[in-house]
């Protein structure tokens, strides 16, 4: 008798235990992990983050500078304000290698971090009416207890296509905000498609002349117009047509690059202004290596180096025409001579179809330096005359 009373208080203990269980698990608040059964019941006082981000000194640290067309320079303004009691100084300020500068400003003074001429250079600048900007550099910036200002960002978005992003990192003596990050980012659209993208005419001589076609189509808008186009400059002629098909709209560019005058380092670039967006341009590289009138050996300039004085010195300058003119030297001169003339002769002679130009120093010439310039006046049509710079030492 008394084991089974026994076994009833064992198996009345068990059963109270469990609904106690079960009234805690009852009570218990959903905040567990989710499982393939539900979602996450979140517990409502946890804390959330906005979705640009913020933190105490700026409610937000990203923003979208917006869309550029193949120009410009996107900017954005971050809000701050000092939460502390005390004043924080903010050091080893660092913008990001797209970033192009930072403006900081506060209690009435500006600063500036630049990445040209030197990676994050910090200054302050100082505007004074009628005068130039006084600049000092600097290397933290004071922001002082419940201060607000602001950061301006920028970007160069100038012949960019799809994202840019960029950060500027701000380390501080605040112990609660030690280091402060600013994420901003761009767009650059293609509101031009010019195609080829460049124009190469390879080599050609002066007296040449090529043609060249691009087509311009705009994926943004499917009628468009150019309005006008700068100055192609000497040795182009350029026209443009505006070409309808399905309701899209492409330009065709054609052109005629030559013959130059003189000499050139070949080709240029062509800029055309639209209706679109303000005015907003496209431009068409064309490059060509011309070949002027003439080649001229060794150059412009002939190094003498040193004179053995009493021994005196020869050397050559050979002028060749590249259109099979008949060059000649019409006339030899000396301007800026370093000592008296008659140490230092010129003569010319034929060499085929070439014009050779010797310059001769005279075994007579004193010690010291000796320079000058050695104009070679010509007979053809378009190169009238030629400088040859000289230097060399006589010892």
């Amino acid at each position: 008798m008394i084991r089974s009373r026994r076994l009833l208080g064992l198996l009345a203990l068990s059963v109270l235990s469990s609904l106690a269980t079960a009234q805690e698990h009852k009570q218990a608040p959903e905040t567990q992990p989710a499982t393939a059964a539900g979602p996450v019941k979140l517990d409502p006082r946890a804390p959330t983050t906005p979705p640009a981000g913020g933190n105490s000194w700026f409610p937000a640290t990203s923003k979208d500078l917006g869309t550029f067309f193949g120009t410009g320079e996107a900017s954005g303004i971050f809000p701050f304000k000092n939460p502390n009691d005390k004043p924080i100084e903010w050091r080893q300020l660092t913008g990001s290698c797209q970033c192009t500068k930072a403006v900081i400003r506060v209690s009435g003074r500006t600063y500036e971090l630049s990445s040209k001429p030197t990676p994050n250079q910090l200054t302050r600048i100082t505007k004074v009416p009628g005068q130039p900007d006084q600049v000092e550099k600097v290397t933290q910036i004071t922001i002082e207890p419940g201060a607000s200002g602001e950061v301006e960002v920028h970007l160069d978005m100038t012949g960019i296509t799809g994202g840019k992003q960029a950060s500027l990192d701000i380390h501080t003596t605040d112990e609660k905000q030690a280091q402060l990050r600013l994420n901003f980012n761009a767009t650059g659209a293609q509101l031009f498609m010019v195609s080829p993208a460049e124009v190469n005419l390879n080599k050609m001589t002066w007296s040449e002349s090529r043609d060249f076609t691009v087509t311009v189509t705009s994926p943004m808008h499917k009628d468009w117009n150019i309005k006008r186009m700068d100055d192609a400059g000497k040795g182009f002629a350029v026209s443009y047509e505006k070409v309808e098909n399905a309701g899209a709209v492409s330009w065709t560019i054609k052109g005629k690059y030559g013959p130059v005058d003189g000499e050139t380092a070949g080709g240029g670039l062509l800029k055309f202004y639209t209706d679109v967006q303000g005015e907003a341009s496209f431009t068409v590289r064309v490059m060509a290596l011309v070949q002027g009138p003439l080649e001229v050996k060794p150059g412009g300039f002939l190094p003498l180096g040193l004179v053995r004085k009493g021994a005196g010195m020869k050397k050559e300058v050979v002028f060749e025409p590249n259109d099979g003119f008949a060059l000649e030297a019409t006339a030899l001169r000396f301007e800026k001579l370093s000592m008296a003339g008659e140490f230092v002769t010129a003569t010319s002679r034929k060499d085929g179809n070439k014009l050779v130009v010797e310059l001769q120093i005279s075994d007579q010439a004193p010690t010291g330096m000796l320079k000058g310039d050695l104009v070679v006046e010509l007979n053809h049509p378009l190169v009238k005359d030629k400088r040859i710079m000289f230097n060399g030492f006589v010892r």
